[in-house]
């Protein structure tokens, strides 16, 4: 794994050999123009803070950009396309520099930036959406914590993180046929206490939209895209999941919801950029989902035809 120690890029290592790991918690007053956030537009856990900031309309206090959906030896990259508007740095590992000189951990999105004071505040995509949602100035009626509700709303987003938003990654990245078959049987019998769940009401917490159900969707919609074919996650089909589904459907025709979400690169992002993986890097051609406008025109394919295999 890459990371960093004391400031100097490590292509690979040990993450867990550092005698000190760097935390960022620099919360603060959010503002008008203060903050800006870097995301990767395929990660499922920077893409809640854009949900966050997406549905209470918070664009005008938090900008946002993503890195681009590969990465080389010296980890995430800026491009032409998708370049650094704040430092025009060429890596992501230096504006982690530019935030410590002798930073030490990983090197990941979010990066939730302060540009008042020049410092990383967070980077933990959780703490982030907390934060975000907890703030009083959205005109927004969506309410994604309510006070009544805070604690509930605590302990089903670490449930949902664990048993829904991680348990594909245990069964993607593992190279023993136990451990793969361990991961997908409790991902789907996950799956199947939420599809039960979502038969008694509409939304995870009730008759409101919840931070819990912006977890939820993005696993669902990457399941769907990426993780059935790329992680062998092809158990049972999503329809298989009637309520499931359903709520799906009904959470990508907010447009708020549905207009963040950037198909051509999260794919880009697994199939391009996970040769361990896909060795080919050729990109699925679908497939077709009926809860998204899913041309090609819209949601475009990065070119990777250029890309060398030992980026």
């Amino acid at each position: 794994m890459a990371y960093m120690k004391q400031g100097l890029w490590q292509s690979s290592g040990d993450l867990s050999e550092l005698q000190h790991v760097d935390i960022f918690n620099e919360f603060s007053t959010l503002e008008k123009g203060r903050f800006h956030l870097y995301v990767s537009y395929g990660c499922p856990f920077a893409h809640r803070t854009m949900l966050v900031i997406s549905l209470l309309g918070l664009a005008e206090y938090v900008s946002i950009s993503s890195i681009a959906p590969l990465k080389d030896n010296s980890g995430w990259e800026f491009s032409d396309e998708h370049s650094d508007p704040l430092k025009s740095r060429r890596y992501l590992y230096q504006v982690y520099q530019d935030a410590k000189q002798d930073y030490s951990g990983r090197v990941s999105v979010p990066v939730l930036w302060d540009k008042k004071l020049n410092i990383i505040v967070s980077n933990d995509s959780l703490g982030i959406s907390k934060w975000l949602a907890k703030q009083d100035v959205s005109r927004s009626r969506v309410d994604l914590i309510p006070e009544q509700d805070k604690e509930k709303i605590e302990e089903q987003c670490q449930w949902i993180n664990t048993h829904i938003n991680t348990l594909p990654f245990k069964a993607g990245f593992t190279n023993e046929q136990n451990q793969y078959e361990a991961a997908t049987l409790a991902f789907f019998d996950n799956l199947k206490v939420l599809d039960n769940k979502l038969a008694q009401h509409q939304y995870y917490n009730g008759v409101d939209i919840s931070l819990s159900d912006l977890l939820i969707i993005l696993t669902l919609v990457q399941l769907e895209l990426v993780y059935a074919t790329h992680f062998k996650l092809n158990y049972q089909p999503l329809s298989h999941f009637e309520n499931i589904y359903k709520y799906l459907t009904h959470l990508m025709s907010y447009q708020a919801i549905r207009s963040t979400f950037h198909i051509g690169f999260i794919k880009t992002t697994y199939f391009a950029g996970q040769p361990e993986i896909n060795p080919s890097r050729l990109i699925t051609k679908g497939p077709i989902v009926n809860w998204l406008d899913n041309s090609e025109k819209r949601f475009p394919f990065f070119d990777v035809s250029t890309v060398s295999n030992d980026a």
